[in-house]
Formats: C-alpha cells, sequence, structure tokens
C-alpha cells in the first residue's frame, strides 16, 4: 500500500529546497560583494605603512610659538590621508643633533626625515637623499628663488623648503624721542640710521650705577647672523659695501655698540633692547616683533617702529631664515616615497597660508598677502624679494673668511671707516 505524502508536508519540503536555493545565492552574493568591497579598501590603501621619523631642529626660530605648532595638525590630516601611515616628531636642539653626526656616523639611529642646518655642517652629497626625481620642473618653479637656493646643489636637490623668515630693523620709538629723533618712515637709509648712532652712546645714573644706552644691538649665533644681511654684497670687495661701511664703523668705535656683539645670543641681545629698553635701534629677526608685541600687551613694552633694510647700492640682500627639511639616505624606495609625499603636503596652498599663526611667511610664489590684517608683518611680507643671497651662495663660501672679519674689528681702528 503506497505511503500518500501529505499536502502540508509536500508545501513545507518545497518551502525549504527553495529557501535553500535562494538563501545561498544571497549568502554568495553578500560574500562577493564584501570581497569586492575588501579589495577596494586594498586597493585605497597606501602602498607603504609605518613610522615615519622626523627630527625637527631648531636652528631657525619661528616669529612665534613654535615650529611644531604649525606642524601637527598637517600632520594629523596626512596620517588620516593614509591609515598605517605615522609621523613621529623629536624636537633637538642643534646642539644634541650635531652629536649624533661627529665621528663615524651611524645611518640606524638618524631619522628619516632631519632640518637643514642654514649654514651647512653636514656633507650633503653623501647624507642626504637626492630628490631630484621627485620634483618636475613645475614643482620646482614654484618654490620661490631665495628657498631654492636652501636646497639645489650643482646636481642634486637635496631637501625640501618648508616656510622662511626675515630680519628687520625695530626702533624703541620712546628712547630716540628722548635724544629727539623721529623715525616714521618704513623704509630708511644709512645716513639716517647713522644720525642715531651719533646720538649714542650716552649714560644715566640709576639706582646708583651708570648704566649704558646704545644707539645700536643685534646677535651673531652659528645659525642666525641678522648683521650680515646689511653688510653682505654679492660682487666686488666686500670692503666696498655701504652697509659693511657703515657697521664697519659702528664696531671699531669704543662702546658705541653692546660689549660682545660678536657673539651675543639672540635672548641676550632682545633682552637689552626689549626689556631693558637700552638701544635705539636693533636689527632681528621677526620673532623681535612678536616679543615686543607680548611686553605691550602686559604694559611693559614701548612705541616700537620697523624698517625693512636698506638695499642702497646692492643687488640684494642676504639671510639665512629659512627652514627646508632633507631625507637621510636609507634603502626603502617605498617609505622615502612616502616621506616625500608628506613633506610635499606642507606646501599647498592651505599649510602655507597657515604659517601667519607663527609669523613665518609662505615659500611658493602663487601666495601673498597673508598678513593683510597685520599692517607690521604686511611691511616685511612686500620686501621678501629684497633677499636675494643664502649660505650657499659661492660668493659667500669663497669669501666667508673675508666677510667675517668684522666682527673682529679693533675699538678705534680706523682702517675702512666713513670719511
Amino acid at each position: 500500500m503506497k505511503r500518500r505524502i501529505k499536502p502540508f508536508t509536500l508545501f513545507l519540503c518545497m518551502l525549504i529546497g527553495i529557501y535553500l536555493l535562494i538563501g545561498t545565492k544571497i549568502f554568495l552574493f553578500d560574500y562577493n560583494k564584501d570581497k569586492h568591497r575588501y579589495n577596494n579598501d586594498l586597493e585605497s590603501a597606501p602602498l607603504w605603512t609605518g613610522i615615519i621619523t622626523l627630527w625637527d631642529v631648531s636652528y631657525v626660530e619661528t616669529g612665534t610659538g613654535s615650529n611644531a605648532n604649525w606642524l601637527n595638525p598637517w600632520i594629523d590630516k596626512f596620517e588620516r590621508q593614509n591609515p598605517g601611515v605615522f609621523i613621529d616628531v623629536r624636537k633637538l636642539n642643534p646642539q644634541r643633533a650635531e652629536m649624533y653626526f661627529s665621528g663615524s656616523i651611524d645611518k640606524d639611529i638618524l631619522p628619516d626625515i632631519i632640518t637643514i642646518p642654514p649654514h651647512q655642517v653636514f656633507n650633503s652629497s653623501t647624507l642626504y637623499e637626492d630628490l631630484s626625481i621627485y620634483f618636475n620642473q613645475e614643482e620646482l618653479e614654484r618654490i620661490v628663488p631665495l628657498a631654492q637656493k636652501s636646497i639645489l646643489g650643482e646636481d642634486y636637490i637635496r631637501g625640501v623648503p618648508i616656510m622662511m623668515g626675515t630680519y628687520a630693523l625695530f626702533f624703541n620709538k620712546d628712547l630716540l624721542r628722548e635724544q629727539e629723533i623721529s623715525i616714521e618712515d618704513t623704509e630708511i637709509n644709512y645716513a639716517a640710521l647713522d644720525n642715531i648712532m651719533n646720538r649714542f652712546p650716552y649714560t644715566k645714573g640709576e639706582r646708583g650705577k651708570e648704566i649704558n644706552y646704545y644707539g645700536f644691538g643685534s646677535y651673531n649665533t652659528r645659525y642666525s647672523k641678522p648683521i650680515l644681511s646689511m653688510i653682505y654684497n654679492n660682487k666686488g670687495k666686500i670692503q666696498d659695501d655701504l652697509g659693511y661701511k657703515y657697521i664697519h664703523s659702528w664696531l671699531g668705535k669704543e662702546k658705541l655698540v653692546p660689549e660682545d656683539i660678536a657673539n651675543s645670543d639672540k635672548d641676550t641681545a632682545m633682552k637689552l633692547f626689549l626689556e631693558e629698553q637700552r638701544v635705539g635701534m636693533f636689527l632681528g629677526n621677526t620673532r623681535t616683533l612678536y616679543r615686543a608685541r607680548a611686553l605691550q600687551s602686559q604694559g611693559k613694552g614701548f612705541e616700537l617702529g620697523i624698517s625693512i633694510l636698506p638695499l642702497e647700492g646692492k643687488e640684494g640682500l642676504f639671510q639665512d631664515q629659512i627652514i627646508s627639511y632633507g631625507l637621510i639616505k636609507k634603502d626603502d624606495k617605498e617609505k622615502t616615497e612616502m616621506a616625500i609625499a608628506f613633506l610635499k603636503s606642507l606646501l599647498n596652498d592651505e599649510a602655507q597660508i597657515d604659517l601667519k599663526r607663527i609669523g613665518m611667511f609662505p615659500i611658493v610664489k602663487d601666495i601673498d598677502g597673508i598678513y593683510e590684517n597685520d599692517p607690521e608683518m604686511q611691511i616685511l611680507e612686500e620686501r621678501l624679494e629684497n633677499f636675494k643671497f643664502y649660505p650657499n651662495d659661492s660668493y659667500w663660501q669663497d669669501n666667508i673668511d673675508e666677510i667675517m672679519k668684522i666682527f673682529s674689528v679693533e675699538s678705534n681702528d680706523e682702517s675702512g671707516m666713513l670719511e
């Protein structure tokens, strides 16, 4: 006797069969979709992941804050855009950095990226990666000429310039008014500067002591040499330059400038000008301006004047206030390419405009006017093109000993003085 399949059982078997057929297709579709999505993620992920080390060495002062204040948000952005890539920054002073390059250099402990000294002390032809193949002509020409000089060798590119500062003359208008001197121009010549110097030095009796007041102050360190910006000329005998003659005459007169100005550090020199208020005019970097503003906000400052440096017969001015990063030679092409991608990201318009947060200037040609709401910084920004010479110049290299003799002028030495 045949057993008959009940209608309900038949319906249930058909339902299970349909479910197994359709469910399997759905499962396979979802699996393939997830697999496709996973492959897309692989295609968009960085080809290299890991840690890129950067040593940020403080050769050049920013106007305010520090280089890290500007770097950090752009590092965060690059890391978000490149999952699995991390930029590890270590801040070093120049003395500590140089310890790693004395004697036999161990590249295993060196970083991937490092700040390039403006006054070169490392053998760049063997230390830094040549970046020529990573920059096309259009990218290179976008960088302002002075910043190009900071990275270009005869046949190689030793790094990437990121930002620049500048030098300027700053005046204590209150102190000058006491000597019946008024400074209103933002462009001043050497004759006017010498007129200020003729009213100094003098002494005041304060709290039982004789206090000296000076017409001119500045500093001279291993990596920052503002006085050279007034005396340097890229042609002929350096002693024939008008700026050289004036500075030589000031340094050669007894007590006309602060003692040991040839070896004075920035902080000591700025303190004499900004806090003790014993200097009529001061040659320094943009941090001078921001420190003066900070003191004014505390009610401890004075009325500050500012002027660009006089050209007067020069083709251009000298300065060493450029921050550039080089890549230490390593045997990892993919990591090198990622490090270069990071450095190039710091040259985008948004990052360069953001330099106003730390009182520095862009190094790309198509960005200017970032200080349109800051009249004093705008004055300096508009004259950046006056600075054409850098410590890489062959004339500087060939004549460095002769140029630096200005700092060994004997008091009352009349040789080379103005007539």
